[in-house]
């Protein structure tokens, strides 16, 4: 067969273009793209064509053999496979081949091209990780403002009544939680949408030393001054506890905690956080005597758009991802999280935290 185009084409071209003669056994063409891709010499695959196979990964064989046996049988074939190098990262090779026949219709050549696709996957494998952590972070932000700002909408509420009314025994209060939940805003703003967060391929986590009665308390009081909140509020541990935690993150931890709670605690009902200082953890039990959870809901608690979700008591809508950002931010600190949950009697979800 002549093989002039193949080899003007071949000479300056990264991609790789071959003629397979299946009869001889023997490549008719092969151009010397294939050492850059394959890692060997041409001469050497040339010599011995079987070489090529040695590399190809192994959970990619059986994909190959079938695609062959098409080619046999007349087919037309496009497929990527996995290069294995010992030692090294894998490559991606994308290849076209097509069947040559003789007078009889049958094949006795495969001519085709070959390509490193490597690069282009791992960039398409980037722009995937970058929509997701771009999702997750805008998920986050719309989920975890609701709190924050629920609360100063609260606080605005009765800052107008107390006025109408001429009482500014609380206006010091108020402002103060006003200013402590546009803080969380503005720092979970700043934090989810930063570009370390969107660009890299982990979450930037922030670790220091944290008073966690003091950060919890915070969070609480926040809480517990909205005259939209009836549910009792009870923190109990030492005076003061560390632990090894980013701020901004454990504020989202708490908020969700918080308000899962109270959507699903009746209004004359507590939620109860205890903080236990241990020798070599620290452990937030937070604990409501709600509603509880349904055992059949409970293996699906942390899920992404869980299944288990369900609206509060007063028909608050669920999105579902509450509790798996709560799971993600304790676990990304080097936490962990559980819990157990009674259906009519309530639910206690335990984090442990490095001291």
């Amino acid at each position: 067969m002549d093989t002039r185009l193949l080899e003007k084409i071949g000479e300056s071209s990264p991609k790789v273009f071959f003629l397979y003669n299946l009869t001889q056994a023997h490549f008719e063409y092969l151009n010397k793209a294939i050492e850059k891709i394959w890692n060997g010499t041409l001469d050497g695959f040339l010599h011995k064509p079987d070489l090529l196979l040695e590399l190809v990964h192994p959970d990619d064989f059986p994909l190959l053999s079938t695609n062959f046996d098409l080619l046999l049988q007349g087919q037309t074939c496009s497929l990527d496979f996995r290069l294995h190098f010992p030692g090294s990262f894998d490559k991606i090779i994308h290849i076209e081949a097509y069947p040559i026949t003789d007078e009889q219709d049958k094949v006795v050549s495969v001519a085709g091209i070959v390509e490193d696709i490597t690069p282009r996957e791992q960039y398409l494998a980037y722009l995937v990780e970058f929509t997701r952590k771009k999702n997750t972070a805008l998920e986050i932000v719309a989920h975890d403002l609701r709190g924050p700002l629920a609360i100063v909408q609260s606080i605005a509420d009765s800052l107008e009544k107390d006025h109408q009314q001429h009482v500014y025994d609380e206006i010091s209060n108020y402002t103060r939680f006003i200013k402590q939940a546009c803080e969380a805003c503005v720092n979970l703003i700043s934090d989810i949408l930063s570009e370390e967060h969107l660009k890299s391929n982990t979450v930037n986590v922030n670790l220091e030393r944290l008073d966690m009665v003091e950060k919890v308390r915070n969070v609480v009081e926040t809480y517990a001054s909205s005259n939209s909140i009836s549910q009792a509020f009870e923190i109990r541990g030492p005076s003061k506890a560390f632990a090894m935690a980013d701020i901004v993150k454990m504020d989202q931890i708490m908020n969700n905690l918080i308000a899962n709670s109270i959507k699903f605690t009746r209004p004359d009902g507590k939620i109860t956080i205890t903080i236990q200082d241990e020798p070599t953890q620290l452990l937030i039990v937070h604990a409501d005597n709600g509603i509880g959870i349904p055992p059949e809901d409970q293996p699906y608690l942390f899920e992404r758009f869980t299944k288990a979700a369900r609206a509060g008591l007063s028909g608050e809508k669920s999105v579902g991802i509450g509790l798996s950002i709560v799971k993600d931010l304790v676990e990304i600190q080097g936490g962990r999280i559980w819990f157990e949950s009674k259906e009519n009697e309530g639910t206690t979800f335990y984090i442990s935290l490095s001291k």
